[in-house]
């Protein structure tokens, strides 16, 4: 039965990469891959859905940055309304450098990352401490301007540096914290 549920985690995997890398601005599209996304809440699996959305985000070809972007949208205030805290959890160790992977790669869709941002502190999907800190990490790329042209810098991890740890961490709980309260 281990051996079963593996190789059926395994499948959907492979399917979610091969939908994430067809997503476009369509709403189709988005909410296709989103309902991809969600059916690893019911596997507990959140985590690994996260994992492959951040490998497609930073593979992707420029197009594709925000309707990934979007999918998260979709995903993580689906899951507020409906499911639970387990992809919001998943996807607060990520946002931070997932937004500003995407804002240094397209400076010129820096403002549609922060509204995006900011509705997740409007509708209480994040703390808004924690949507403070999201956007405070993408001041400095205001401004927009030129594309990036598609390179841009490898999507490092969201471990905060030493200096910044305690913060860090503080406003990863307050995120958890709104989930649950």
């Amino acid at each position: 039965q281990c051996r079963t549920k593996l190789s059926t985690t395994m499948g959907d995997t492979a399917h979610l990469r091969t939908v994430l890398s067809q997503t476009d601005m369509s709403q189709p599209a988005i909410q296709s891959s989103a309902a991809a996304m969600i059916k690893f809440y019911d596997k507990n699996a959140a985590p690994l859905a996260v994992s492959e959305w951040r490998s497609q985000l930073q593979s992707c070809r420029p197009d594709q940055l925000l309707p990934l972007l979007y999918v998260a949208n979709e995903v993580l205030q689906t899951s507020k309304r409906n499911r639970g805290p387990k992809f919001l959890e998943a996807f607060a160790e990520v946002l931070g450098s997932s937004l500003r992977f995407v804002c240094e790669r397209d400076r010129s869709i820096v403002e549609k990352v922060r509204r995006t941002a900011k509705i997740w502190g409007d509708r209480q999907v994040y703390s808004p401490r924690f949507v403070g800190q999201l956007l405070g990490g993408l001041e400095d790329l205001r401004g927009g301007g030129s594309s990036g042209g598609g390179g841009g810098p490898p999507l490092t991890s969201s471990a905060p540096s030493a200096a910044s740890s305690a913060p860090a961490a503080a406003s990863l709980t307050s995120a958890k914290r709104s989930v649950t309260d």
